[in-house]
């Protein structure tokens, strides 16, 4: 049951990854994403040259789990070329580690749009305001909760 949407559920799986290419180009008008500051310049710069914002470390962090989820998308297609007419048999396991993916950028993505979240400074942790909401992120978190539920309804 899970591969048989593997098409669907690897769409909406890369999809905030390939959204996330629009705030190279559009960061005026969309904002930067989830991402944010953290594409394109390495931490050893951002610090060398004071660029490390507070939410250069979130960016850093959602960057990872974009990773993981398009890493996620496409080991799902592999398994439906493998297995082309049944699920595997470790297809639970697939299945919790998609929605584990996709709950852990929705959770993340609601606590640093909502909440102030702990930033390391040199006299302690510093309490950041929450980061801004742009549309390009908005748009990159949309999907998650149509993937939770497509995800819940191919659950094997």
């Amino acid at each position: 049951m899970l591969l048989a949407r593997a098409y669907a559920i690897a769409a909406l799986e890369v999809l905030p990854f390939f959204l996330q290419f629009l705030g190279l180009g559009l960061s005026e008008t969309l904002g930067e994403g989830l991402c944010g500051s953290a594409l394109g310049v390495s931490e050893a710069e951002a610090v060398r040259y004071g660029l490390v914002s507070e939410y250069y470390f979130y960016g850093q962090a959602f960057l990872v789990l974009l990773a993981l989820k398009a890493t996620y998308a496409l080991g799902l297609v592999l398994l439906r070329f493998m297995y082309p007419g049944e699920d595997p048999p470790f297809a639970p396991l697939v299945w919790r580690l998609g929605v584990g993916l996709s709950s852990a950028l929705l959770l993340l993505f609601l606590l640093t749009r909502t909440l102030p979240l702990p930033f390391p400074t040199f006299q302690g942790l510093a309490l950041l305001s929450p980061a801004p909401l742009d549309p390009l992120s908005l748009l990159m978190a949309a999907p998650e909760p149509f993937l939770l539920g497509l995800l819940w309804r191919a659950r094997p």
